[in-house]
């Protein structure tokens, strides 16, 4: 195509209203898009987990395993996969503007099939742009925004550019005061924090950022392990309690094990949000 699009983009259509995916279905493939239909969540997932998709078009509200369980369920087997939900509640919209990453899109139903099929369009070159510029050592889960505090300039340096090959952001700070000042203006998904530093101890320093944001995955590095300290940091709050010097993949591997459970934490997070917005609804 002359604009740059695929010639066929891979859709999956899941809606348990089968008149839905009979009406819209076909207005799609003639507009470019080689659809797979699913009725149910369960079906959805199956055909994912064999298959691979551009996009996939989610209705909200199903019986049995509802919009909201395929969703997360979506991101685990398929992270990058962008997703569109359809609703008809457009309060459901506003629940999930905490945990965006992965939802493309909100489409209230029922929707015209133009711009249904504009935004899946648009959707699928997003795909496709996000794995061309993804480093090759890239988490599948995505790009994990890390802030690194240690005072020692030639660690901190040495390690940023390991972390940064495998596709993480790093902002570093060389003091617990700098950190903070960050956290004030930053959002991170994951610290990695000095024990040891000038000014503020490192324990200190973890309780100040969960004060900041109670989500952030904290992971204590030292040279000076201690019992003590490990017992404090793990009672706090701590994701592990690591020490120097830690093999780069081993680091690695926490970072990435770190920023899952936070981004689990986030989709619950939404899920309740959600829960307790359809719960208030009129009936």
């Amino acid at each position: 195509m002359s604009d740059g699009r695929q010639e066929t983009v891979r859709l999956l259509l899941v809606d348990d209203e089968r008149d839905f995916l009979e009406a819209v279905s076909p207005g799609l493939e003639r507009r470019g898009f080689e659809v797979t239909r699913a009725e149910t969540g369960v079906r959805a997932l199956e055909l994912l987990e064999r298959g691979a998709f551009d996009v996939v078009v989610l209705d909200v509200k199903m019986p049995g395993l509802d919009g909201l369980s395929v969703f997360r369920r979506m991101q685990e087997l398929a992270p990058a996969l962008p997703v569109i939900l359809l609703t008809g509640h457009g309060s459901l919209c506003q629940a999930f503007e905490t945990s965006r990453e992965g939802v493309f899109d909100y489409l209230m139903k029922p929707c015209d099939v133009d711009a249904l099929a504009e935004v899946a369009h648009r959707a699928a070159e997003k795909g496709v742009e996000a794995r061309e510029e993804e480093p090759a050592h890239a988490d599948a889960d995505g790009r994990i925004e890390l802030l690194m505090v240690d005072d020692d300039v030639d660690f901190c340096d040495a390690l940023t550019s390991a972390l940064v090959r495998r596709g993480m952001s790093v902002t570093v700070a060389h003091s617990g005061d700098e950190a903070l000042a960050l956290s004030k203006v930053r959002r991170f998904h994951v610290a990695l924090v000095d024990v040891l530093m000038p000014g503020m101890h490192g324990l200190t320093l973890m309780e100040r950022l969960k004060v900041e944001d109670p989500l952030l995955e904290v992971l204590i590095l030292t040279g000076n392990p201690t019992v003590a300290d490990a017992r404090t940091a793990l009672r706090s709050g701590a994701f592990d309690y690591l020490v120097k010097p830690q093999p780069v993949e081993d680091l690695a591997d926490s970072l990435v094990r770190a920023w899952r459970r936070r981004r689990a934490l986030e989709e619950e997070s939404a899920r309740q949000m959600a829960e307790r917005v359809y719960a208030g609804r009129p009936r």
